[in-house]
């Protein structure tokens, strides 16, 4: 023990006298290690972490599969949901589901939050257990027959903000589209499925709307013990193939089981998991600069272990002390990357996208760091190690009589580091071409025509009781009561616009079901007169999102209107319906026809009506810059009041808009308490649309900057060492007469040399994974020339600088002074 006490003493006091070489070490195992604990943590908590749900493996996302086009959906028609729940063995529970932000009203106030709408027997698929009350029972809708659910369950957050305690919610109230919900059961803190969802409002146990190809829905299913994936998408072919049969609509679709964690997980995960590669690649560099470094500091102190030996140091001693000198290093270098690790995952949970699953459930994973810290000793312990075992191979009378700083240098171990630098380079031009192509695809989509715009617009996203039905009575309407409500809500729409239009810094006002950089309308099929039918059985029915409006949209956004005219205030209940339709709804379906005249049909709420299409507007991109427009059918909200409470305001100012939009926001509190509201500019919902894109481009620049940092530590590290082990022959060389500029020269050379192998690997590296590159981020040219040029330039611009200073000190040496010394 005494003996290794000692050898630990001398082995610090090694390092602290190689004061250069511990802290790039420490510095450089810092680095690789927080970086991969941090993106490895994230993507363990993320992807790899089983659901913190009961019997989590036995839940499954219930699909619909289409043959014709071979993609699926995370939804099912209504009637097939039915067949689903009766018919499939399999399954010992099965629940329907939906979620977004809506408004609700809460002790006699309106607010917004995230909220789903769930069948009874979501508590039971989800195996969740209440932490006060209980969850939405089944039995009672099987029984009774309830078609009008009445309950709703809150997380436990939401009950301890707005009731005090978990206990004080249950049995209280809250309004949601006009109907009183009672609160039975408070969820547990960490539960939040789907998304962020702080309210679960019960919905009957079969869908409303019965159409199988009306998707909307998502389905989960808990199976029995014992029934593997195998066997449940076995039983589900089996009906899926009843059900062609059966029904027209059906023949060129499937059902299938997907386990939900890879639902949930399955868009992002070639993200993470190219995150975690590019991270990787970092952990390289970082293996490479310290096996460099090793490498150096080992040639130099090889003459002294020599020499030690020569005088008795036994071989177990000098391992004994070099294993000592990388366990202290590697240690010190883990602490500092837990130093690293912890703001760098707190600041990646910050600026990642909102929609990336289970983000509150990422904690630090020590793990990770064990296993980057293992990686990290291996390599360290080869470099150093190996060299000491290559000094016993040396005859201690020659190594004695050879100058300390030249003479062991082999021309192994110097290709070896030129080899290392080669492979530095390599793979950190393929992050900077990668990092390169980002951003000038995010540069492309910023310069994007949005179709409207987005300057001095805020948006508010309301929803409000309505006036004709708000009390909650549940009676349904007749066909002239339904009329009547529809223009009670209408008219107090219109009545809200306007109070917000006649507002000092209001330039106009109008609403939208679904404005741009927000949710998507409602996807419906649409058949022309004349052209198609819409009925059960007809297939391959062109598709178009659906948004109803409020007239003066089209002038509030920037809209232009291509041909024919806009809404007006005469588009109301009793008038002709009517519809805009954009450009690519044009050439979709009537390329080479005037559509102006023309009329469809569409499955949105009124079936079998009519729409005339009397104008034609631009396109607008509707979900991110990046999104290509979609066909798009505009309808006016006077004739389909059902949406005229759940809507969004579109205000165009004469002023800042993050300032009219706090403005607004108080003004709406105070005239209209009953209204929920979120608002927003337009300009911070575009961005939030792209802050996916913004996220992984800083995240892959971020990992170029580092790997460039690395290089120019290792490219540095290796002409310097390379210098300092030819002054003799920069003497000899300057003594027949050479000239200094050759020196230089020469020692730049040989720097671009290996930049030019390494950027020759880096290409082709790049080349090679451009495709997988291309698959997951979109649209990316195979050969982009402006990017690969500019990565390569940064690439041998960052070479020569790392190179500089040495190449001088090599074209300054004194040859009297060097050869004296000699």
């Amino acid at each position: 023990m005494g003996n290794w006490m000692q050898d630990l003493r001398l082995a610090a006091r090694q390092l602290r006298r190689s004061t250069s070489f511990t802290f790039a070490v420490i510095l450089t195992l810092a680095i690789g290690i927080g970086l991969n604990a941090a993106i490895f943590t994230m993507v363990d908590c993320v992807l790899l972490k089983p659901l913190g749900y009961h019997d989590a493996d036995r839940i499954y996302s219930l699909n619909t599969h289409f043959l014709n086009e071979n993609r699926s959906i995370a939804k099912t028609g209504g009637a097939d949901y039915t067949d689903i729940s009766q018919r499939v063995s399999s399954l010992a529970y099965t629940a329907y589901y939906n979620s977004d932000r809506d408004g609700l009203q809460v002790a006699g106030r309106a607010l917004y939050t995230d909220l789903a709408y769930a069948s009874p027997e979501f508590g039971q698929v989800l195996g969740v257990e209440p932490v006060a009350g209980r969850i939405f029972r089944v039995s009672r809708h099987a029984q009774d027959n309830v078609k009008d659910p009445e309950e709703a369950m809150v997380s436990s957050g939401f009950a301890r903000e707005n009731f005090g305690s978990p206990a004080q919610a249950v049995g209280q109230t809250l309004k949601y589209y006009g109907k009183v919900r009672v609160i039975v059961g408070v969820l547990p803190d960490g539960f939040s499925f789907p998304g962020k969802t702080q309210v679960w409002i019960e919905f009957p146990s079969e869908p409303t709307i019965a159409s199988r190809s009306a998707y909307n829905q998502r389905v989960i299913g808990k199976v029995k013990p014992g029934v593997s994936a195998a066997m449940l998408n076995a039983e589900m072919a089996a009906i899926s193939k009843q059900l062609q049969t059966a029904y027209p609509e059906d023949k060129q679709k499937a059902l299938e089981a997907v386990p939900l964690q890879d639902q949930i997980v399955g868009s992002i995960r070639p993200m993470l998991r190219l995150l975690m590669g590019s991270v990787f690649v970092v952990l390289l560099i970082v293996c490479a600069n310290i096996t460099h470094l090793q490498l150096v500091r080992a040639t130099r102190l090889r003459r002294e272990v020599t020499i030690r030996t020569a005088l008795g140091a036994s071989r177990m001693a000098l391992a004994r002390r070099a294993a000592l000198e990388v366990l202290l290093l590697a240690v010190t270098g883990c602490a500092a990357g837990v130093l690293i690790a912890l703001p760098s995952l707190s600041l990646l949970v910050r600026l990642a996208p909102q929609d990336i699953p289970r983000l509150a459930d990422v904690r630090l994973n020590f793990d990770v760091i064990a296993f980057s810290f293992a990686i990290s000793l291996v390599a360290m312990g080869v470099t150093a190690l190996l060299p000491l075992w290559r000094s016993w191979q040396v005859d201690p009378a020659s190594a004695m009589k050879q100058d300390a700083a030249r003479g062991l240098e082999t021309h192994g171990s110097g290709r070896l580091r030129q080899g290392l630098i080669v492979g530095e380079v390599a793979l950190t031009l393929t992050l900077c071409v990668l990092a390169t192509l980002l951003v000038r695809q995010l540069i492309a989509e910023s310069q994007q025509d949005l179709g409207f715009s987005p300057d001095k617009l805020v948006t508010l996203d309301t929803h409000m009781v309505s006036p004709a039905t708000g009390a909650g009575n549940t009676t349904p309407l007749t066909p002239p009561e339904e009329l009547a409500a529809g223009a009670v809500d209408v008219n107090a729409l219109n009545s809200m616009v306007a109070s917000i239009r006649a507002l000092p810094g209001v330039s106009s006002a109008a609403a939208i079901t679904s404005a741009p950089m927000g949710p998507a309308g409602s996807d419906v099929g649409y058949a022309v007169r004349g052209v198609s039918k819409f009925e059960p059985g007809v297939a391959n029915l062109p598709d178009a999102n659906i948004v109803g409006m409020t007239p003066g949209y089209l002038e509030t956004m920037g809209i232009r209107i291509i041909r024919g005219r806009g809404l007006t205030e005469a588009d109301r209940q009793g008038s002709e319906p009517v519809i805009l339709v954009s450009e690519s709804m044009v050439q979709q379906s009537f390329a080479g026809v005037d559509p102006i005249g023309k009329q469809i049909t569409a499955g949105w709420d009124s079936i079998g009506t009519w729409f005339t299409i009397v104008g034609v507007v631009g396109d607008v991109r509707q979900e991110s810059p990046a999104a290509v427009p979609v066909p798009t059918i505009y309808a006016p909200v006077a004739q389909h009041p059902r949406a005229a409470t759940d809507i969004q305001v579109v205000v165009r100012t004469r002023s800042d808009a993050g300032a009219m939009s706090a403005t607004l926001a108080r003004y709406m509190k105070q005239q209209f308490p009953q209204v929920a509201v979120n608002e927003s500019t337009m300009r911070q919902n575009v961005g939030e649309s792209e802050r996916g894109q913004h996220f992984r481009t800083l995240l892959f620049g971020s990992f170029a900057g580092i790997s460039i940092l690395l290089a120019i530590t290792g490219m540095y590290g290796v002409t310097a060492y390379t210098v300092a082990q030819r002054r003799f022959e920069f003497a000899v060389r300057f003594a027949l007469g050479a000239q200094r500029g050759q020196v230089l020269g020469s020692v730049l050379t040989s720097t671009l040399i290996v930049a030019t192998i390494g950027m020759a690997g880096g290409i082709v590296l790049s080349l090679a994974l451009m495709r997988v590159i291309g698959n997951l981020f979109g649209k990316i040219p195979a050969f982009d020339l402006v990017s690969y040029a500019v990565a390569a330039f940064g690439v041998l611009l960052v070479a020569l600088a790392a190179t500089m200073q040495p190449a001088y000190r090599a074209a300054t040496v004194d040859p009297m002074q060097v050869l004296r010394s000699e």
